[in-house]
């Protein structure tokens, strides 16, 4: 703008001695003219533009003699709607620019669509890929996939090969491990083996003594409850040595001698669909919003609270479930003794069992997921994993589905 003003400042000043001039020429030709008949025509000096010259050429060579003389920026162009557009920035905008620092480059990905779909999206797919699974065996079936915010930390466990030849003894689990993948493989590796031994110690027993089964609870719920205090001491002994950390909870199924025993820890969650498609939760979440689990730990001295922004329960303030294998920093209120509920499998009522992690259950009613096996149960399992995500699920996501008519 100040460029501006003193370029029109330089111009009116060379139009006024232009006018000057002007005259000074007329009245010389005026005078001359009245001392001789023929007029005198006096060439004008260089840089003047001579009293004769039409308007429109007057102009232009106007225009011309003005860019001689002077060393200054042309005027801003006028625009259209009136405003002007600055012809070069001045000295303070000019010393702005070299202060700014120097522009972030981001390197462009050559998936257009991942771009697009942000780069969350594209590594929340990347990871799905790598940890989808899907697993057939006999009677069984299983999908998993990883969620995207950190490794995968679901797993499962099948055994069948150790029940000294029995075709009706069969144990499935589902885990779903937090504070890393060790806990969580460690329980699914030992819990089936120290199940299936305990379950088989007790079949012993029974068999040699009818009155040693306890009154409250039959041989079996109690083997089952030793093999899960067991396991957590193995799992606590790794903690101490340094070679674990974490922990984890799981939902099991025994089958035995046409009854299923159903045992959790935490919140991964088994469904039974009974009388033609009806849905029967077999466990109750051992999170810190159930009552009994909130007093039995203000019982022992600990506490529960709201965390910030989610709101969740957590046992002093750090662990969502009330109950698990592993944590040893928490061991003291969060324990691995199991809920265990026992279901006889006669007369064709009962169908099959739905075992999955939280990652399910947060986004799926038990009734749906009962609802989409019984459609089609050869692609249930990635059905309802697909369902879980689509729905916002962000957590890892692990479902079997366990065909119980062919144990009646």
């Amino acid at each position: 703008m100040l460029h501006t003003v003193r370029f029109l400042c330089s111009v009116v000043a060379a139009v006024a001695r232009l006018i000057r001039e002007l005259r000074r020429r007329t009245a010389l030709l005026m005078a001359s003219s009245t001392c001789s008949p023929s007029p005198v025509v006096t060439p004008c000096p260089a840089g003047l533009i001579s009293a004769f010259t039409p308007l429109p050429s007057r102009r232009k060579k106007a225009a011309a003699v003005q860019k001689q003389p002077l060393a200054v920026a042309p005027p801003a162009a006028v625009l259209p709607n009136g405003e002007q557009a600055e012809g070069r920035r001045t000295k303070k905008e000019a010393w702005a620019a070299r202060r700014r620092p120097a522009r972030l480059v981001i390197p462009v990905a050559d998936d257009v669509g991942e771009v697009a779909a942000g780069w969350g999206a594209a590594a929340a797919n990347a990871a799905a890929k790598e940890a989808d699974v899907v697993v057939e065996g006999e009677g069984f079936r299983v999908a998993s996939r990883a969620g995207p915010r950190h490794a995968m930390e679901d797993a499962y466990a099948v055994v069948t090969h150790k029940n000294d030849g029995d075709p009706q003894l069969a144990f499935y689990g589902v885990f779903d491990g937090h504070g890393g993948r060790a806990a969580v493989d460690f329980v699914s590796r030992r819990l089936g083996e120290n199940v299936v031994s305990a379950v088989l110690a007790a079949a012993t027993c029974e068999e040699a003594s009818p009155t040693a089964a306890e009154e409250e609870e039959d041989a079996v719920s109690a083997a089952i409850r030793l093999a899960y205090l067991a396991t957590d001491s193995e799992l606590l002994a790794q903690h101490q040595q340094g070679v674990t950390g974490g922990g984890s909870c799981a939902a099991t199924a025994v089958v035995k001698g046409g009854e299923l025993y159903v045992a959790h820890v935490g919140d991964c969650r088994a469904v039974l669909s009974h009388n033609g498609g009806a849905a029967a939760a077999l466990t109750a979440d051992h999170t810190c919003a159930a009552d009994s689990e909130r007093q039995r730990i203000e019982r022992d001295g600990g506490y529960v609270c709201r965390s910030g922004g989610s709101g969740v329960w957590r046992v002093q303030g750090s662990l969502a479930v009330s109950r698990s294998f592993g944590d040893a920093g928490l061991k003291r209120w969060v324990v691995a003794e199991p809920a265990v509920t026992k279901v006889v499998l006669a007369g064709g009522e009962c169908e099959f069992l739905v075992v999955a992690s939280d990652g399910l259950w947060d986004k799926v009613g038990n009734q749906e997921a009962v609802d989409v096996v019984s459609r089609n149960r050869t692609t249930a399992c990635e059905e309802l994993v697909d369902l879980a995500r689509r729905r916002g699920s962000r957590d890892d996501v692990t479902v079997m589905v366990i065909d119980l008519e062919r144990f009646v």
